[in-house]
């Protein structure tokens, strides 16, 4: 999937939860982020980053989106994680959701919001789709911060599978360079813990790797079935 009008970069500091200052082509400049984690080890000064214009600029004109990696770059935007998830699924890519549709997007189950629903012959499923820009050794992880909305999304995804829905929990590990993943119960013990109780509640847990390809300007599916550690 390529990314359009892509800038190297560099990063200098965050500003918010959502603006970064970078220098690009030796102007200092606020980029936008579309990612609320912590980040740890990506954002941080003097990192080579990309950047690419915003489609619906205001006062900020670009977006941070991927921090380089050795060879690769990590994909921070979870716009873009998700775009490139739902590419995967349109093609075929990702084997254990092969002949699933997207039906709908932002579903709401209860108090909260899922990310997809999506549909095969007559049978359904729901997925919640999970950033996991945090390199714990060889691993990619999850979560890099506490957050009541996961915990509030597990518990409904857990209440879906004992009534016999179908629900997925996946991470994208948008890192390079890692060999699977696992939770990062450091970050959010009680979520963690809700994680296991969901695997025993008949919820799906698996993993997906993507990253930037700078080289190519584009965002790729490294492994479709990342092992996952819970």
């Amino acid at each position: 999937m390529e990314v359009r009008g892509s800038i190297e970069c560099r990063v200098i500091e965050r500003v918010s939860r959502f603006v970064v200052k970078v220098d690009l082509s030796g102007s200092e400049v606020l980029a936008y982020l579309q990612n609320t984690g912590r980040l740890r080890g990506y954002l941080e000064p003097n990192r080579i980053g990309f950047c690419a214009p915003l489609k619906n600029p205001g006062r900020l004109r670009y977006r941070l989106f991927a921090i380089r990696d050795d060879d690769f770059s990590a994909l921070i935007d979870t716009l873009l994680q998700a775009r490139g998830f739902e590419k995967a699924v349109e093609r075929g890519l990702i084997p254990w959701l092969r002949g699933y549709r997207i039906e709908r997007r932002e579903v709401s189950v209860g108090r909260v919001r899922l990310d997809y629903l999506v549909r095969r012959g007559l049978g359904r499923a729901f997925i919640e789709l999970k950033s996991g820009v945090l390199r714990i050794g060889d691993y990619a992880a999850y979560p890099d911060c506490p957050s009541k909305r996961a915990r509030d999304q597990l518990k409904a995804m857990m209440r879906l599978a004992r009534r016999g829905e179908r629900a997925f929990l996946v991470f994208a590990a948008a890192i390079p360079g890692v060999r699977g993943f696992r939770l990062n119960p450091e970050a959010d013990r009680e979520l963690c813990g809700l994680v296991a109780e969901a695997v025993e509640a008949g919820v799906i847990v698996k993993s997906i790797q993507l990253c930037y390809n700078h080289e190519k300007s584009s965002v790729i599916l490294l492994n479709p079935d990342l092992p996952v550690k819970i």
